[in-house]
């Protein structure tokens, strides 16, 4: 049975392969799932949109091709490229044996034989459906965005020598951004949107608890306050939900369930992934107060998941 039969079978089936979020966010996944309508998710980076397109994925059982946007990426690394040494090799071949004509040559060598996919391309001919991530997006301009808007709006794609490309099946497409850059107008009208943020506390326990099931519940409540503590401190480099668990292993080998003052140095390396944080952190004891935040946001926690299992066993 396929996980976009109704919101709730997607809401669980994300969670049963370890991606915890919201019913509201699992409603527009099933949405687009059906509508072939791309995600477009933003939010700070480690949040988990990445992860979202992964899990998608796994839950689907669907094969994965992703994108990764930078700086100087072209359409050849998107879409693809002909395969010049190939082409020159059959140039040579049929220059030597003389058994087709110069037009037939160019005909052929401008095939889709000689033409090398690119992980666009790749996703449009894939026989079944594919889940394709086009990862931060904000990395790359105005002009490379542009190059989506074909393939989101009717999923086909133009190749010069080949004309147009249609999809055999619409790949399920999730586009991300960390918000480096604000993305156009023409992406955002052909995408359902979806803000990916920091996951609050309670829920950030659970996640950190799937991750790491053998640590004590005290230590997934104290990461869990630790996390909302850092990352209410407006550091340059907040801390990811990977980090976070991390930190919770790190912890753990060292047999501690919380941090001490006298840990706090020792640990920094841990919090402070820039050197601006990491003096930061430094001045004044701002990392202790942090700590004792933390503590405050897991006594908090615990008291939570105490009058949760009382309401459950009445």
């Amino acid at each position: 049975m396929s996980i976009f039969e109704s919101p709730e079978t997607t809401h669980n089936a994300l969670k049963n392969v370890g991606y915890l979020t919201t019913p509201e966010n699992s409603t527009v996944v099933y949405l687009a799932a059906n509508l072939n309508r791309p995600l477009l998710l933003e939010g700070p980076a480690g949040a988990g949109k990445t992860q979202l397109a992964l899990s998608i994925s796994m839950a689907e059982r669907l094969r994965f091709i992703r994108l990764q946007c930078y700086s100087g990426i072209t359409d050849k690394q998107a879409i693809g490229d002909y395969n010049r040494a190939l082409q020159e090799m059959f140039v040579l071949l049929q220059a030597k044996n003389q058994t087709h004509t110069w037009d037939e040559i160019r005909q052929t060598i401008s095939g889709r034989d000689f033409f090398s996919a690119g992980p666009l391309l790749e996703a449009l001919e894939s026989p079944e459906r594919v889940v394709l991530l086009v990862d931060e997006l904000d990395k790359v301009d105005y002009a490379f965005e542009a190059l989506l808007l074909e393939l989101l709006s009717v999923w086909e794609m133009s190749i010069p020598g080949m004309g147009t490309i249609r999809a055999t099946q619409p790949p399920f497409t999730v586009i991300t951004s960390n918000n480096e850059r604000t993305l156009g107008f023409a992406l955002r009208r052909r995408s359902f949107y979806m803000e990916i943020g920091h996951p609050s506390a309670v829920l950030e326990a659970e996640i950190v608890a799937r991750k790491t099931p053998s640590l004590p519940p005290e230590l997934h409540a104290f990461i869990a306050g630790l996390g909302e503590a850092l990352r209410a401190y407006t550091l340059e480099k907040p801390p990811s939900i990977s980090e976070m668990t991390d930190i919770a292993m790190a912890l753990y080998q060292l047999g501690k369930t919380t941090i001490l003052p006298e840990d706090t140095e020792m640990l920094l390396p841990l919090f402070g992934k820039t050197m601006k944080d990491r003096n930061k952190l430094m001045v004044k004891d701002n990392l202790k107060s942090i700590v004792a935040k933390a503590r405050l946001n897991a006594e908090e926690l615990i008291g939570i998941s105490k009058d949760d299992a009382g309401e459950a066993a009445a």
